[in-house]
């Protein structure tokens, strides 16, 4: 069976962020899923990638370092520091062949880049650990945003300019030897409620 193009990838990505949003105002008795835990999005987006047709696996929480050994990218010397190798990665896809082709970090309403740009600097470095061997071909930043109606700005309008800022900011600080394309949802516009979205950003060495 051939393997799942990105575009399903990023596609899948968005519905399951998406689902869960619905969902969880459906269960909550209204509240929006940025009040949910984390955790609510990343189990939404491994249901989504596992219903994908085509050859594929997706683990959550996978260690760092054993992930690192299935994708025959440990090699000897230190690894770098900002991959937080000793941790846990939020989600993995893998190849049908069994080895991992792509590591998902996931954030629910990201702030400042202070609070969410270590995810991309763990996933850069990822993708540079032993580059030629690695089975790991890209990662994924993917999260949630909601912003209410302001004085000068809808939240539609908010959400928006939030998607446009995080890629900016990511293009300009790793251009240089990687390539970002962000891929956006609709912006759901709840009138007095507010407005949210999903977004995944694909990172892949140049």
């Amino acid at each position: 069976m051939a393997a799942v193009s990105t575009e399903t990838i990023s596609g899948a990505i968005i519905s399951g962020i998406e689902k869960a949003h619905k969902d969880y105002r459906q269960m909550s008795g209204g509240y929006w899923v940025w009040t949910a835990a984390e955790y609510m999005l990343t189990t939404y987006i491994a249901k989504a990638l596992s219903d994908m047709p085509g050859a594929k696996f997706v683990t959550l929480e996978s260690n760092g370092l054993s992930s690192m050994d299935h994708a025959g990218a440990i090699a000897p010397g230190p690894k770098p520091v900002k991959a937080r190798l000793s941790g846990r990665f939020d989600l993995l896809l893998w190849w049908g062949k069994a080895q991992p082709r792509a590591v998902i970090e996931v954030k629910n309403q990201p702030g400042g880049p202070s609070g969410w740009y270590h995810d991309i600097e763990r996933i850069t470095s990822v993708l540079s650990i032993n580059r030629d061997a690695s089975s790991i071909k890209f990662g994924v930043f993917a999260y949630y945003y909601s912003a209410a109606d302001g004085e000068l700005l809808s939240g539609a309008q908010k959400v928006l300019n939030k998607f446009e800022r995080v890629e900016t900011y990511v293009s300009e600080n790793i251009s240089d030897h990687y390539r970002v394309e962000q891929i956006i949802s609709d912006i759901h516009d709840e009138g007095s409620e507010g407005a949210w979205g999903a977004a995944c950003l694909i990172i892949r060495p140049c």
